[in-house]
């Protein structure tokens, strides 16, 4: 019986070329969205969950709450992992990742900028599951200065040999001793590394700049703390020791800054979606959003064969009829429809595969992702794929299949087959909903690219262009002064400052400031800025009351300070200038003068609210040159730069970027959200219009006669496009006015995530609905002129 089925539906899709080709493109093209989205999703929902014990491991995160605004951060102090260790009950290991950044790592004359660097306590190897293949484990990243490496890092570093107890410089500075190779890290971890160095190790260089960051309470540099808990342990417990302990150690400093402090567990497995802890931003609804978006597509391209093969009922009506008489029932009937239906899902299917397959790495490029689908597809999806095939049959074939076994032979034989008004509804219905969603998604691409284009525009309270970063780690502060004042002797360097500060990330150095003679409490946290007399000049900062650092002032140096708008604010000072101000990094505090004020400038993303800053003249804590370059071949001056790096400072690789772009690619997962909403909303429209494109070939044909007697007794051909167009040009518009409350409200709600952003205009709304309505025309008119240009004693012929 179902040979016979299958022999019909081959015969009846070969019978009808055009129209099969329509279905098994809008349904391939779907599938192929579909395929896309759920890999991109399954890939962010891996994130970390390969680790054994995955279940019982947890991110300590923080919350600072202070005038009813609590901010929630990833980020914990140093001293906090040790503190756990001693006071907190029922965990089987503690572990601190801190990530420093870029460092350069030397082997013999071989040097390397290392991004994928972390410092990591000895319960790192012991917590997460990145399998140890050599050295002792139990005795790894104890010790100060030593290291364990990925088999990728040590090819990198040593080729073939083997790197256990050979030597790495680092930063030019340290040598750190190889004592273990581990495992290549999966690319879905986001606490990952190829060169983990001892934790140790970074505290013993602390120690020797002076600074104990284990009896720091407030420093907040990026370091994370991950525990693992016992299984016999009772979570809440663990919670309750932690937030006593916080309190026990913050308590002091909290008062005095007039916050409170605490702490959270994180599951592991909600890190990569929540990087600022459960309580931050949450960047789950996106992947909601992606999903819907899949549905939507699969669902559009499933309503183009819904609405194409009912509109065809009158060519199957007779075949139906014929059927029934000759004792066909209704079930063999839906069976027969159904698998015309399951044929053209499975075929579409396979030309989906090919397509994900050759579009794979495209894919990758445009969503920062390494996902492979090689030849072995794992169960889990090669059940989804089987699963979406039958999924889309039944969806796609169902209505039709009990519409068209539901016709009354005696009607259908006699001639008086009609389309019935609730099938002609259903029809409209679909294309309505089709286009509501590809007008929905335009929005959503133009409000996207609005909010990345204003943040490529708006003006950040400095100029950003012809801005460079040059790292200045391991420099010694004599090295750099000579560095910079060679630079400044060459005229296409129109400025340098030595700072601290890294443009488009956060401040490193956040302290408590405060009025001079007041109590801790009275003062506010803020970002401190160590530079020379420069930095104002080469950023452009705009000084909006008092003045500048002059290298004249000898109180300059060290007796004044120059703050941002927000610290003003936050003071609540009428007058900042000359007003007295400390600032407190621990036990002694740096008094001095307010002697000028900066407008605010966002040193960080636009995400972010700008936050209080001091500026004080420090230059010898400088780690960074910031320098502005005169317009003109930068490639070939940073040739330049780095050949006069390479004769003052042999030992230690030049690294520069370029602020404008160091700047943009803090928008990577906004950018990768435009493009993907720009072209799935564009395959959406490409679907829906297929299918209005067979539409109105087929209701074309429906109305020959009428289109020829028309013609007969006058009409023109525009007059007889118009005609053809006007009813589906209603449904479009209908569509597109359902969609505007949903994409308003739903872009609006993305938009709050910001602190600076647009807003959804009406002219967005405007433009999308004209696009879509313009495409619409184009689509259909190809048809109805076509329709319309016919000769009328042919189309009459036409029965």
């Amino acid at each position: 019986m179902f040979r016979n089925y299958l022999k019909i539906a081959i015969r009846h899709l070969q019978r009808n070329k055009f129209i099969t080709a329509i279905n098994v493109t809008g349904l391939a093209v779907g599938m192929a969205c579909c395929i896309f989205i759920v890999l991109y999703v399954r890939d962010e929902l891996s994130f970390d969950k390969f680790h054994h014990n995955t279940g019982n491991i947890y991110r300590v995160t923080r919350f600072i709450s202070r005038n009813g605004v609590t901010e929630y951060d990833a980020p914990t102090q140093i001293a906090l992992a040790p503190a756990i260790r001693n006071e907190v009950k029922g965990l089987k290991e503690v572990t601190r990742v801190f990530i420093p950044g870029v460092l350069q790592i030397q082997v013999n004359d071989k040097k390397i900028k290392e991004t994928k660097v972390k410092f990591v306590d000895p319960g790192y190897l012991k917590t997460f599951s990145f399998g140890v293949l050599s050295g002792k484990s139990a005795d790894l990243l104890k010790a100060p200065y030593t290291a364990v490496l990925t088999q990728s890092a040590a090819r990198k570093y040593f080729g073939n040999e083997s790197p256990i107890g050979k030597s790495m410089l680092v930063s030019n500075s340290y040598n750190c001793l190889v004592t273990g190779v581990m495992q290549d890290m999966p690319q879905n971890t986001d606490i990952g590394t190829d060169v983990a160095i001892s934790f140790s190790t970074f505290l013993s260089e602390s120690l020797k700049a002076g600074i104990d960051y284990e009896q720091q309470w407030f420093n907040f540099l990026d370091n994370q703390t991950f525990i693992q808990v016992d299984e016999n342990a009772d979570l809440a417990n663990v919670q309750r020791d932690l937030t006593a302990m916080a309190e026990h150690y913050t308590a002091g400093i909290s008062r005095r800054l007039g916050v409170k402090f605490g702490l959270n567990l994180q599951p592991l497995s909600h890190i990569h979606q929540r990087p600022q802890g459960d309580f931050g931003k949450d960047n789950m609804p996106m992947l909601w959003i992606y999903l819907a978006i899949g549905a939507f597509i699969i669902l559009i391209a499933c309503f183009n064969f819904i609405n194409l093969t009912t509109a065809r009922a009158h060519e199957r009506a007779r075949e139906v009829g014929l059927r029934k008489v000759l004792g066909a029932e209704k079930k063999s009937l839906v069976l027969q429809f159904l698998t015309e239906s399951s044929l053209i899902s499975i075929i579409s299917l396979i030309i989906s595969l090919l397509l994900v397959i050759a579009l794979l790495p495209a894919f990758n490029t445009i969503a920062a992702k390494n996902i492979k689908l090689g030849l072995s597809i794992d169960s889990v999806l090669l059940t989804g794929l089987v699963l979406l095939a039958a999924v889309v049959g039944l969806l796609a074939g169902s209505y039709p299949a009990f519409y068209l076994s539901s016709l009354l032979p005696i009607k259908v034989l006699k001639g008086k087959f009609a389309t019935s008004h609730s099938g002609i509804f259903v029809r409209k219905a679909l294309v309505v909903f089709q286009f509501a969603v590809a007008v929905a998604m335009i929005i959503s691409s133009f409000v996207v690219y609005s909010q990345l284009k204003y943040w490529s525009n708006k003006n950040l309270g400095f100029d950003k262009e012809h801005l460079v970063n040059i790292r200045m780690d391991g420099v010694s502060p004599a090295v750099a002064d000579h560095y910079k004042a060679k630079l400044l002797e060459r005229a296409d360097v129109k400025s340098a400052s030595l700072n601290s500060m890294l443009l488009g990330n956060s401040i490193d150095s956040n302290n408590p400031i405060v009025e001079e003679g007041k109590d801790d409490k009275e003062g506010f946290v803020a970002g401190i800025i160590h530079g020379d007399f420069d930095l104002v000049k080469t950023l452009k900062l705009k000084i909006i009351a008092g003045r500048n650092f002059d290298p004249a002032m000898r109180t300059d140096s060290n007796n004044a300070f120059i703050v941002n708008e927000a610290a003003v604010r936050s003071f609540g000072f009428k007058d900042p200038i000359g007003q007295r101000i400390e600032w407190r990094p621990g036990s002694k505090g740096v008094h001095g003068t307010i002697i000028g004020v900066v407008a605010d400038f966002n040193y960080q993303d636009l995400k972010k609210a700008v936050t209080p800053v001091l500026y004080m003249i420090k230059p010898e804590y400088a780690s960074n040159l910031t320098l502005r370059l005169a317009p003109g071949n930068h490639t070939a001056q940073l040739a330049e730069l780095e050949e006069l790096w390479n004769s003052l400072s042999p030992d230690l690789l030049f690294q520069y970027s370029f602020v404008d772009q160091d700047l943009q690619n803090l928008y990577k997962g906004e950018s990768t959200l435009g493009r993907l909403f720009g072209i799935f909303s564009g395959l959406t429209i490409l679907i829906a219009c297929i299918g209005l494109l067979g539409l109105s070939i087929l209701i074309a044909q429906q109305r020959t006669k009428e289109i020829g007697i028309r013609k007969v007794l006058g009409a023109s051909a525009a007059h007889l496009s118009v005609l053809l167009t006007k009813d589906f040009l209603k449904l479009v518009l209908i569509g597109s006015v359902f969609a505007l409350p949903v994409a308003y409200f739903g872009m609006n709600s993305w938009l709050q995530r910001f602190v600076f952003r647009v807003s959804v205009e009406w002219w967005i709304m405007v433009l999308a609905i004209l696009m879509v309505v313009i495409i619409a025309i184009v689509t259909i008119s190809l048809q109805a002129v076509k329709a319309a240009l016919v000769n009328p004693v042919v189309s009459l012929k036409t029965e």
